[in-house]
Order: structure tokens, then sequence, then C-alpha cells
């Protein structure tokens, strides 16, 4: 029998597999990263911010929330190792910062 791992990875897992599903429908959705990548945290931050924005507040994807369901989604969100997720090789080259669920 297999541990199922910690909360922090399974939710970062699942996260992943979010992510990388979306990429795959959406190719260029994270412009190549132009420059040298030299802050893996902010790579991370913008990461974070991207999925946040997508998952809670883009009205493309979802309907909108109430207070409490945006709360839990966060909190689950919080849960995420972001560090983890920016050195993903799905997701490493991407620059997060001009992502954008709009574009092609």
């Amino acid at each position: 029998m297999t541990s199922p791992g910690t909360p922090r990875q399974s939710v970062t897992d699942g996260v992943a597999d979010w992510l990388s599903r979306l990429v795959e429908d959406r190719p260029g959705l994270a412009p190549p990263w132009a420059g040298a990548r030299d802050l893996e945290s902010s790579a991370s931050a913008w990461l974070h911010r991207y999925v946040r924005e997508v998952v809670t507040v883009n009205s493309v994807t979802v309907p909108p929330f109430t207070h409490i369901q945006i709360f839990l989604i966060e909190s689950a969100l919080d849960c995420v190792d972001w560090d983890v997720l920016a050195r993903d090789p799905r997701f490493r080259d991407g620059d997060w910062s001009r992502a954008w669920l709009t574009n092609p």
C-alpha cells in the first residue's frame, strides 16, 4: 500500500494537473520567458497570481463565486507549494507575468 503523501503535495499535484491541461488546451498561454531567470520566488509568485485569478475571479472560466467559495478556494491555494510548481518542467519556461486566459 502506498501513502497518499502530504496534503500539500496532493494539492500541488492537483493544481499541476489542472494547469498542465490548461496549457495543453491553450498553447502560448504563458509566452516563453525572455530574460535570465534569477529569482525562482518571482516565478512562483506570478504563477500563484495567475492561478488564483483564473480560478477565483475570471468570469470567462467560472460564474461569480460567493465570498465563502472564494475564501475556501484561496485557502486551498495557500496549501500549494508554488516553488515546486514553478520548477515543474511543464511550467518553468513560461513567463507567467504575461499570461492571461484570453491569450491564444
